[in-house]
Parts: C-alpha cells; structure tokens; sequence
C-alpha cells in the first residue's frame, strides 16, 4: 500500500509542476488573441467603437471599413512581453507604432503646426493656381477612445474555460 500513495504523491506532484508551468503560457496566448480579436470586432466589451468620421473613411483606401486598420502593424504589435510563474504581461506598440496608447485610451492632442508655403494648384475649386504662405496652425483634437485592451470580464471567462480545459 506504501508503494502506491508514494505513486500517486509523485504523480500528484507531477502533474501539480506541468500545470503550473503551463499556466502562464495559456494565459498569454489567450490575452494576446482576444486583444487582436478586438480589431476584427471594432468593439470593447460588446461596445463598439465610434465609427470613422465620413471624410477619412472615404479617403481609405487599404482596409476599407475597418477601424484602426489600415497597415495592421498596431494589431501585429500586440505580444506577450513577460511570460513569467509569477506575471504574465502584454504589451502593445513599438518605435514604429507610437501610437497605440493614443488610440487605447484617447488623448487629447495639442500643440501648433509648422505649415511650408506652397502652391495650391487649385485654389477653391477654380482651377487657378495660388501661392499659400508659410504659417502655423493651432491643433486641439480629441482621439476617440477605441480600446483594445485591458480588462475585460470576457477575458476572464475565456481564460477561466481554457485553464478549466487544461486542468481536466
């Protein structure tokens, strides 16, 4: 009978290390496709984001219709960082996308543009070419919020299945 419960205590055991092991794993696996998940939905916890304006949306060219998506680096930015028994951490943007907090939490953007002088080669849709002068131009433009990641009760669910899935 001692032959066996040493068994059992080492399987126990055993298994208690490879699930354990494994646990930050699933979790940033998880994280990081519900987080990319979210630019094919255009929503944050079944809120959707706020549309383009018409203007720019009829300007877009590449990835007409989406949201955030015009060359897809924002959303390929997304990846786990630290994958560790203790933490697990994702992380967006990089030096070629800076702006990814911007778009995850909106910002208000201020500050005063340099404008080169130029030639409007049609000045107010009359076809006569205009000299425009160097100037500055004053910006005060709120980013929408459109957030793709952080907390969500989603997210949890689905990590809570996955582990429950793994454990079984």
């Amino acid at each position: 009978m001692a032959d066996y419960s040493q068994q059992i205590n080492a399987w126990f055991s055993n298994f208690e290390r490879r699930f354990d092991s494994r646990v930050p794993t699933i979790v940033a696996e998880t994280a990081t496709e519900f987080y990319k998940e979210r630019f094919r939905t255009q929503e944050w916890d079944k809120s959707p984001w706020k549309p383009l304006k018409p203007s720019y949306a009829a300007k877009k060219s590449r990835g007409a219709g989406r949201i955030l998506t015009r060359t897809g680096q924002l959303s390929a930015s997304i990846r786990p960082s630290v994958t560790t028994a203790a933490r697990v951490v994702i992380s967006a943007g990089s030096s070629s996308v800076p702006y990814a907090r911007a778009h995850n939490e909106g910002m208000r953007i201020q500050g005063v543009a340099k404008v080169s002088g130029f030639t409007n080669r049609n000045f107010m849709g009359k076809g006569k070419p205009v000299q425009i002068k160097a100037h500055t131009r004053k910006i005060n433009f709120q980013m929408p919020r459109r957030q793709f990641m952080g907390p969500s009760r989603y997210l949890n669910a689905r990590l809570i299945e996955r582990l429950t899935k793994g454990l079984n």
